[in-house]
Formats: C-alpha cells, structure tokens, sequence
C-alpha cells in the first residue's frame, strides 16, 4: 500500500472515531449527576368513623323495626324521630409521639348556613370518642320552617353539616407533626323516587401524611462516563489533527506552470493585449479545453491569438461573431 493511501486511511479512521465520540459526549450528558429522593422519616394518619342508630316509629315499610344502624335500610324521614350519633377519632404513627389535640365541633343548616352548635376541646388522647347532640328530626322541621319564614328562602331538601376540626401537634425523633384534619358529614334530607329519606353517606374517613427529608445524591457511575468520553473526545481530536497533517504532508501539490512558459512555445502567435477583444451580443463565445486546440484553430483561420492578463489571464481568436477562448 502506498504511503498517501496509509495516510487517508488513517484519516477515515479518526474522522469516524470524533464524530463517534461527540456522539457520546452528547449522550452522556442528558443523564444529571446528582439526583434528588425524598426519603420518608415518619408516617401518620388520622381516622375518623362515625356510627349512629336511628330512632323510628313503628311502620310497615321498615318491618316494626324502631332502629336502624349504618347498612340495615333506608332511612325514612316520615317515621325517623331521632339520629344519635357518635364519632370515633384516632391518630396513628409509626414513630413514638407526644401529642396533643384541639377539636371543635360545628353543625351548620344547609342551604341557610345556620349555625346550630360548637363545642371544642383538647386533649392529649390519641383515641377520641365523641358524642354528637341528638339529632331530632321534628326540631329540625321547626327550625327549618323558621327560618323559611324568616328569610323567604324555601327548599324542599336541607342537610345537617357536621363540621369537625382536628388540629393535631406532636413531637417525634424525626421532627414535628402538625396536621389539620376535618372529617365534613352531611345529613341529607332529601325527596327522592324512594320517598323522603335521610342519608347519611361517608361515615369512613382518613388522612395521611408523612415528614420527609429531600437527599441528594451524586450519581458517579454518570460522572465516570463523562470523563471517559472526555478522553474519547480528546484523543480523536488530536488523532484528526495528526492525520490531517500527514495526509497534506503525503499528498503531492500539483504546481501550476508560469503563464509566460506555458505560451512560450507560441509566442509567435500570440499578440498581448491591455483590454479584452470587443464583443457583440451577436458574438458567440467558444470555450476551447487546450491552448493547442487554439493554436490550431488560430492556424486554421490564419487569426493571431489575443491575450489579456487582467482580469485573469484569457487567450482568444476572433473570427468575425465567433471568439475562440482558452484560460491557461
């Protein structure tokens, strides 16, 4: 193999090896050096379940039953006297806890927002058990007429919204805990295809949240890929560079004759002049490929060949609206 063949060789090579190694310079950089997790330090929850156990008149619809706890039937609002309710809370944690808790308690009449009662308290009890004030559908029905009278805004249904509030505040090895949790009730009285009932639907209801702490960590095995494809990178660029010199340094320039030697052999012929020839739009400009085709065309038409140097230098035979042209 001869030397300018080794040295293209090794150029291809190099060529291909860089534009590889941006390649990789690009695609290890889409993946960061540090990432960021969250890690959970302590869990906690807070439950809330109510119960409640209707009171009824006896009635055929509900099989002489005079009570109705959650899942046993539907609640009627016609033979419904009373709903005593209670409402169990806990708090939970995975870590030991010293807590305290203040709760308060609101029952608020809907559409109206008339507030009925409030009660809080505090306590330093994880389990809580509360009884809500009876609920008694006739004092409802009296209130809920006067205050229709009163404000000429009448509904055919209402709710009883049970409103309490826990805010919870407690110390643990893993930092502070501070949650508010507010487990809403509605009592619905309400006219459906089944009659008036009462429903009272969402008696379950829980909320967990947690403490955390954000760690960041650094990812080497990306950093080591970096570096690697930095020295990837480095070494095809100077293997570029080296073989791109050889490949110069190996390729032989062809050195271009001075114009005078190249018209040596026909200076006879030849006339040197300031300006090109003078043209015509008629005239048609021939493109000759060898100074000794114009030297036989200039014999064959007994024409002297004209040279000019600037702009560039141009040899020429004219032949009436034909000019004959070399660029040597």
């Amino acid at each position: 193999m001869r030397k300018p063949e080794k040295t293209k060789v090794l150029l291809t090579i190099f060529t291909i090896l860089t534009l590889v190694s941006i390649v990789t310079v690009y695609a290890v950089h889409q993946d960061p050096t540090q990432e960021t997790t969250m890690n959970t330090l302590c869990t906690y929850r807070s439950t809330a379940t109510y119960n409640y156990t209707a009171m009824l008149e006896p009635s055929i619809i509900c099989d002489n039953k005079t009570t109705l706890r959650p899942n046993e039937g539907t609640l009627y609002a016609k033979i419904t006297k009373q709903v005593n309710m209670t409402l169990n809370y806990t708090f939970e944690a995975n870590l030991p806890t010293v807590v305290t808790i203040t709760y308060n308690m609101t029952q608020t009449l809907t559409p109206w927002q008339h507030q009925i009662a409030e009660t809080t308290q505090t306590t330093n009890e994880k389990q809580i058990q509360i009884a809500i004030p009876l609920i008694k559908t006739d004092e409802l029905e009296t209130l809920k007429s006067q205050i229709q009278t009163e404000t000429g805004l009448t509904s055919s249904t209402y709710a009883l919204q049970i409103t309490p509030t826990f805010t919870i505040n407690a110390s643990t090895t893993a930092g502070p805990i501070h949650q508010v949790f507010t487990p809403i009730l509605l009592i619905d009285f309400k006219h459906t295809d089944r009659g008036d009932i009462i429903a009272i639907d969402n008696l379950d209801q829980t909320k967990t949240d947690a403490i955390t702490e954000s760690q960041t960590i650094t990812r080497f095995d990306v950093m080591n890929q970096r570096y690697a494809s930095y020295i990837l990178i480095t070494i095809s660029v100077a293997g570029l560079f080296f073989s791109t010199y050889l490949y110069r340094k190996a390729t032989p320039e062809t050195k271009k004759k001075p114009l005078d030697k190249v018209i040596a052999p026909y200076k006879d012929l030849i006339i040197e002049a300031i300006e090109p020839p003078k043209t015509t739009p008629e005239t048609t400009t021939i493109n000759v490929g060898t100074i000794e085709e114009l030297v036989r065309t200039a014999e064959i038409l007994v024409k002297p060949i004209v040279l000019t140097r600037k702009p560039e230098p141009t040899l020429a035979v004219m032949d009436q609206n034909v000019m004959y042209t070399h660029k040597p």
